[in-house]
């Protein structure tokens, strides 16, 4: 199985900290592919004309490198910001910005977390039908741009104890609703183990077929934390067989990463080892 890390190269304390040599330092440390970041909504992607010229240097030098850009992360801002008519314009707008630019990467997966007009407290109130009714109105219309460009939307679980569209099952209930080949799950694995109630492999055997990009991390505490693999609570071994089970032909794409603030040869030294703990839990796949 292909194995892949998160690289934000606007980031000079992360991969970023080697500009044009990134991507062959991810070859260097053993991955494949890379998980793409366009989170930041002020970053270039956003607001320069030239985020064609960046983005297709971005593709040959991954290529160059000989890694895949598996998967692109759509915009995303802390605190949310999607609580006025405006705003989720503007959320809407850069979010069909990113799925373009994802297919200028010659990327096939977009991941995006659910919005959140209301916060991250709607769970059990009035407000989480309503949550839940923007979300579908406005993954159809993403979905659009997405076929536009041949481009899969992956919607995301999320660690929020109380917003409504956290766990797994509600995420999977409106691509299930939702029912397009364009439109599958990430289901990202930190996110899940937050929630007492939740394994990670039961869900995989849940989601299943529907599940087309991952992003791989552990937790503890109940918090979003972001550990390695097996420095939280996971069970590793019963997330690889349920990869197996459902026949998971993806990428194995890790959110994690050593601390930026780590020197280089103590940073590549733990990217090593983050490759050789994924090779571990994947080796039957």
């Amino acid at each position: 199985m292909k194995i892949g890390i998160r690289t934000n190269t606007l980031d000079k304390k992360g991969y970023g900290r080697w500009g044009k040599d990134t991507y062959k330092k991810l070859k260097e440390h053993g991955y494949s592919c890379s998980d793409f970041s366009m989170m930041d909504t002020n970053s270039i992607f956003y607001s320069s004309d030239e985020s064609d010229t960046i983005l297709l240097a971005e593709k040959k030098l991954a290529s160059d490198a000989g890694i895949t850009i598996n998967q692109v992360h759509g915009p995303w801002e802390w605190p949310p910001r999607d609580y006025t008519k405006e705003l989720l314009k503007e959320k809407m707008d850069k979010m069909k910005t990113s799925i373009r630019a994802t297919s200028v990467l010659g990327c096939k997966n977009w991941v995006i977390h659910p919005l959140m007009p209301f916060g991250i407290e709607d769970a059990d109130t009035d407000k989480a039908v309503e949550t839940r009714k923007i979300n579908i109105e406005c993954m159809k219309e993403l979905l659009d741009t997405a076929k536009n460009y041949d481009v899969t939307i992956c919607l995301e679980n999320m660690p929020m104890h109380n917003y409504s569209l956290s766990k797994p099952d509600v995420i999977h209930d409106i691509i299930s609703e939702i029912n397009d080949d364009n439109f599958k799950m990430c289901l990202d694995t930190g996110h899940v183990s937050v929630f007492k109630d939740l394994n990670v492999g039961d869900e995989v055997r849940r989601i299943g077929k529907d599940i087309k990009a991952l992003h791989v991390h552990d937790n503890k505490f109940g918090q979003d934390l972001h550990l390695m693999p097996y420095f939280g609570i996971i069970d590793w071994s019963d997330f690889s067989k349920a990869l197996k089970e459902i026949n998971f032909d993806g990428c194995f794409s890790l959110e994690t990463i050593p601390p930026g603030v780590l020197p280089d040869e103590i940073f590549e030294d733990m990217c090593k080892s983050l490759f050789n703990i994924a090779s571990e839990i994947t080796y039957n796949l």
